[in-house]
């Protein structure tokens, strides 16, 4: 009879505890770990990086097939936007490290070998079905999950992209309709300029364009 209270008691408090664990449960969710929470950012900017790696590769080569070809004004439009491409790169790769992520380059990229004319038409039929494929996805994701610095990033991405093949398209018109022009590349955020039609600053990330790299 004397254990009654003692076995009561106890049972009292193991009640007591129960009902504390299960509300501090409820009050407080489990906060899922960095990584975690920007699991699918992670994988949306492992994912551009890819795509410029590979595409900085194919302009480097494509550039070296003008040159040999004495379509020096391609060939300079070329040498710009794997620039381009390398820093957008280098910036999606810093942000996936600062999310907790890790980027590795693609070890295998299959380079075409074709003419320029038509390395000219592949480069803008695949930047027009890229941006076709993502509809803004990467953009969109971004900003749901709060990250405004990688939807910043993918944003210029996308544009940069729209830009350059707009830049080739005009590369296919009749000789001389492009005229000898000279380009710029914006040393921050990859954004390309035509030298001729400049701005005093990049528009995108606020450079001054003194700071812009030139290639003529």
């Amino acid at each position: 009879m004397k254990l009654r209270p003692l076995f009561i008691l106890l049972l009292f408090v193991a009640s007591t505890a129960t009902l504390c664990w299960i509300y501090y449960k409820v009050t407080h969710p489990r906060q899922k770990p960095e990584g975690e929470t920007w699991h699918e950012v992670i994988a949306d900017l492992d994912a551009c990086c890819r795509r410029k790696h590979v595409k900085s590769m194919q302009y480097d080569r494509f550039a070296a097939i003008a040159e040999q070809e004495s379509r020096r004004q391609i060939a300079r439009l070329f040498r710009a936007m794997a620039l381009s491409e390398r820093l957008q790169e280098n910036n999606c790769a810093d942000a996936i490290h600062q999310l907790g992520g890790e980027y590795l380059p693609p070890e295998k990229i299959l380079v075409f070998h074709g003419t320029t004319d038509g390395n000219l038409e592949r480069s803008i039929a695949y930047e027009l079905r890229m941006n076709e494929e993502c509809k803004c996805g990467e953009i969109d994701r971004a900003i749901a999950r709060d990250n405004r610095f990688a939807a910043r990033l993918l944003t210029w991405s996308s544009s940069v992209d729209m830009r350059n093949a707009a830049f080739m398209h005009l590369c296919l018109l009749p000789e001389g309709t492009a005229g000898e022009w000279e380009y710029l590349v914006c040393p921050h955020c990859g954004n390309l300029f035509i030298a001729a039609y400049c701005e005093p600053y990049c528009p995108f990330c606020l450079t001054a364009g003194s700071q812009f790299v030139r290639f003529d």
